[in-house]
């Protein structure tokens, strides 16, 4: 199947349980820790599946779009969005590959709309409006399942691990102490500091790296920034993604799914 990453170019490669690919023996890591991260993930996909998902937030024919709503760019090609919209948004390492930068090892990675007080204010310009090969999907933030998994993000324990330890053994469950220091953290050097108070005004900052990947029907707003796209494309989009409204750059609504033209409850 296709896949493409931030850091990973096009590419085909078979997707496989995690404990499938030679991980232990390669990584020098406990079996253990790859089976319960992959069936977290498990879990948490066949909940999404019976989850309520918001609508995305909207007044009448445009979008709402508000600081910190979790997004994550991938590639427009229609063939890597159904791998997307069958399995999730998964880490490479689901596919024999190790993320290459060494920041959130078997993490995906999602971002968030900068407050207005960030200093690089055209970042949010650039992610929505500007043309390329790509497309920005959105996130319930609210569901109950991208909550936990916002809870497992890694650059957020590594804050907590360095300014109040002491709150390690309140926030998190023994099995995920073990996860982060057994296999992630190890692997991810390059991550560690992402939360420090002091990189505010860095991208990463807002960067989350959530262990295992995200289950796709939490994915309810998409993006089509600048570039123009048939309506057989757009079609094919709202099939691979139910939930999500989709949406240009300048925010217009081009199309809305059956069960928001009947729900105002999330409407301004």
């Amino acid at each position: 199947m296709k896949i493409r990453g931030g850091n990973l170019d096009d590419c085909e490669s078979e997707l496989k349980a995690i404990t499938e690919w030679g991980y232990d023996k390669d990584l020098n890591v406990g079996n253990e820790v790859l089976q319960y991260l992959q069936n977290i993930f498990w879990i948490l996909r066949e909940k999404a599946k019976t989850t309520e998902v918001r609508e995305f937030l909207h007044d009448g024919d445009k979008v709402c779009i508000l600081p910190g709503m979790i997004n994550h760019k991938c590639s427009n090609d229609i063939e890597v969005l159904k791998t997307i919209s069958q399995f999730g948004i998964l880490a490479s390492e689901w596919f024999g590959i190790l993320e290459s930068e060494r920041e959130g090892r078997f993490c995906s990675f999602v971002d968030r709309i900068k407050p207005e007080e960030y200093k690089d204010s055209w970042d949010n310009y650039r992610r929505l409006k500007s043309q390329g090969d790509d497309v920005v999907l959105f996130f319930d933030s609210d569901n109950e399942v991208m909550q936990y998994l916002l809870h497992l993000d890694y650059f957020e324990y590594e804050r907590i691990k360095k300014q109040n330890p002491e709150k390690l053994h309140e926030i998190y469950l023994p099995e995920e102490i073990m996860l982060f220091e057994s296999l992630i953290a190890p692997l991810s050097p390059a991550g560690k500091n992402y939360h420090d108070d002091s990189k505010k005004d860095k991208p990463f900052f807002h960067w989350s790296a959530i262990p295992g990947g995200i289950p796709s029907e939490l994915v309810n707003g998409i993006c089509l920034k600048n570039n123009q796209y048939s309506d057989g494309y757009v079609q094919e989009l709202s099939s691979l993604f139910p939930n999500a409204i989709i949406f240009n750059g300048n925010l217009e609504i081009v199309y809305k799914p059956d069960k928001n033209m009947e729900s105002s409850k999330n409407t301004l």
